[in-house]
């Protein structure tokens, strides 16, 4: 074997399970490499697709015999079927037309279709298909990180926002104000050959009331401060200068990393609801709940006596604000969608209609993009908007070319979540041409609170505790993940007390945790790391920040995410792991449905308890 050629061995290879590829990368430096081909987890990651499993279920229905077509019709008439038009016409008896009489032939044109719509990548791309195939398919851990306790130590405080900062030596650290008004920095820096990461650890935390203002023992009136807004964009880090932002109501506090003191304040007029990314010494651009500024650390308003001098931005006076006609906003991009020139700022929130503003004449509007749902997130994606109209295997009529010539045009996307009529709405918009999609299908039964890119798929939770992965056209589904699965065991107590004065709305769906915002990790330091050693893989993993003021990373595969145990390869343990998972799963529902029994049978003693009695005062 060590004579033959990569070429041969990665041929052989091909024919092997997962499991048997995964323990081959033990044997030699040389069969790590090739155990870890990209073309090689590409094609397993296609053929465990639900593109390849349409492709199947297609290629089932043209040989079946026509004697089931009577179950056909009766199977695509049931309501609430998820299906598509063309899933329809298969199910009736229509068939897709055939490429070539030969069946051979057929099968490989139509595999080549399937797999040339599926692939996520673009031209300009690289995806690393391995690390793919685990976030596919390996088992999902969570990892909470350690919040301060309150000073009779019987609480835990509440984060109530959350940024990232990434120093020039590539480390993470992760940067949340907490509801006593002062802020802490944790280190998230990933594994490597050299390094042992950051492991979540808690490396420095301000005095209480920094933020806020108030003493450092007056933490009831420093969480009204802090909780009164609610916003959840309310943290911007800008990792260049080493600043950080902080909405606190209508106060914009600056605070200087490096010594963790607060730099300057502003004041808007009305409460803060969103602040924008700071990078690349673009302006902030602050949303307050009727207006919309740009903010900028050289405005010599900051500071306090120098007020006249003040200069001005390009495009108009640093003081200027745009008036909102609907109030709310709750998400600011800055996207670059239009052209290298274009300096576009783009506002979301309780209004139908993205806004979107040019930076050079600000304030003036520039234009709308009607959308009739309530955004809650607007996320980039750098890659152009490919329409569901070239899906290759749901559209016969659409071509590979057309299809490769969509991904090498020139754009960019937006990624929005959001709620329309009650259920949730994923969406993405196309520039320049805007181009749209929306998902309010199959998305969500409850409003979408953030989505974001993760790899080559779209990651986005909703109010019901849910993490959904989906593909980038925004409608395959790949897997799904509930946040309260692995909440800490201390931490639902209170919110599955029942006895027989309670009442069941603890158990219904919606009642859990929620994950308000998804931050992924490793989007600079997966880049620069080689200099620390070859990455541990799968670190591509997920911050996120819940309802309840909790911290913590998502990581795939057996072990833990910050690396305290000893490690092992994701795929080769995804077996056992999800066979443990799935006792542990059918343990929770076998305990929640016994639960649910009990409080019905306390619902029916309430409800009966006065029978035969009369009206009683």
């Amino acid at each position: 074997m060590d004579r033959l050629p990569d070429e041969v061995v990665l041929q052989i290879l091909s024919y092997l399970d997962v499991e048997h590829l995964v323990q081959l990368q033990l044997v030699s430096q040389r069969y790590l490499t090739l155990g870890r081909d990209n073309a090689l987890w590409k094609m397993e990651c296609f053929n465990h697709s639900k593109a390849e499993a349409l492709r199947l279920r297609q290629q089932r229905l043209n040989v079946q015999d026509a004697s089931l077509a009577e179950l056909r019709n009766a199977y695509a008439a049931l309501p609430g079927s998820d299906l598509t038009p063309l899933d329809v016409a298969h199910l009736m008896g229509r068939r897709q037309p055939l490429a070539s009489n030969d069946p051979e032939a057929e099968e490989r044109i139509q595999r080549s279709r399937a797999l040339a719509s599926w692939e996520p990548g673009y031209p300009n791309e690289r995806l690393n298909y391995y690390d793919e195939y685990i976030h596919r398919h390996a088992p999902i851990s969570m990892a909470w990180m350690d919040l301060p306790k309150t000073l009779d130590r019987d609480e835990v405080r509440e984060a109530t926002g959350v940024g990232m900062h990434i120093d020039q030596q590539s480390s993470e650290h992760v940067i949340a104000p907490l509801d006593d008004g002062s802020v802490c920095i944790w280190d998230v820096s990933a594994r490597s050959t050299y390094l042992r990461g950051g492991g979540g650890r808690l490396v420095a935390q301000t005095k209480p009331g920094l933020l806020t203002g108030q003493a450092a023992d007056a933490t009831s009136e420093s969480h009204a401060i802090m909780t009164e807004t609610g916003a959840v964009e309310c943290v911007s880090i800008d990792s260049s200068a080493t600043k950080g932002y902080f909405a606190v109501q209508n106060l914009l506090q600056e605070v200087d990393l490096n010594t963790l003191q607060i730099s300057s304040t502003k004041q808007y007029p009305f409460p803060i609801t969103a602040l924008s990314e700071q990078k690349n010494k673009i302006p902030l651009t602050v949303g307050t709940n009727m207006t919309i500024h740009l903010h900028d650390p050289r405005d010599p308003a900051f500071a306090a006596a120098e007020s006249g001098s003040a200069g001005e931005l390009i495009g108009g006076s640093l003081y200027s604000h745009a008036t909102l006609a609907q109030p709310g906003p709750l998400s600011i991009l800055h996207h670059d969608g239009f052209g290298p020139s274009d300096e576009s700022i783009w506002v979301a929130g309780r209004f139908t209609s993205l806004l979107n503003y040019d930076r050079r004449f600000f304030p003036r509007l520039r234009g709308t993009v009607f959308s009739g749902a309530r955004i809650a997130s607007l996320s980039p994606l750098p890659y152009p908007f490919i329409p569901r109209s070239l899906d290759l295997i749901r559209n016969p009529s659409a071509t590979i070319s057309e299809l490769q010539a969509a991904k090498s045009r020139i754009g960019t996307s937006i990624l929005a979540a959001g709620e329309y009529k009650g259920k949730g709405s994923l969406e993405l918009f196309g520039s320049p041409d805007l181009q749209s999609y929306m998902n309010r299908q199959t998305a969500s039964a409850s409003k979408l609170l953030c989505a974001a890119p993760h790899g080559g798929r779209i990651v986005f939770s909703d109010g019901d505790g849910h993490l959904k992965w989906m593909e980038r056209d925004g409608f395959s589904h790949v897997r799904t993940f509930n946040i309260n699965d692995t909440l800490p065991s201390d931490s639902t107590t209170d919110a599955t007390t029942s006895g027989i004065f309670s009442s069941t709305a603890s158990e219904v769906p919606g009642q859990g945790d929620i994950v308000q915002k998804i931050v992924p990790l490793q989007t600079l330091s997966s880049i620069t790391a080689i200099e620390h050693g070859r990455l541990d893989i799968s670190q591509s993993n997920l911050l996120l920040w819940t309802g309840d003021g909790r911290l913590g990373v998502l990581g795939f595969g057996h072990g833990s995410v910050f690396g305290e145990d000893e490690w092992h390869d994701a795929v080769e343990e995804q077996a056992q792991t999800a066979e443990q998972s799935a006792k542990a799963d059918a343990e929770r529902q076998y305990g929640m449905a016994m639960r649910r029994a009990l409080e019905r049978n306390a619902d029916e003693v309430r409800f009966v308890r006065g029978l035969g009695m009369g009206f009683m005062r």
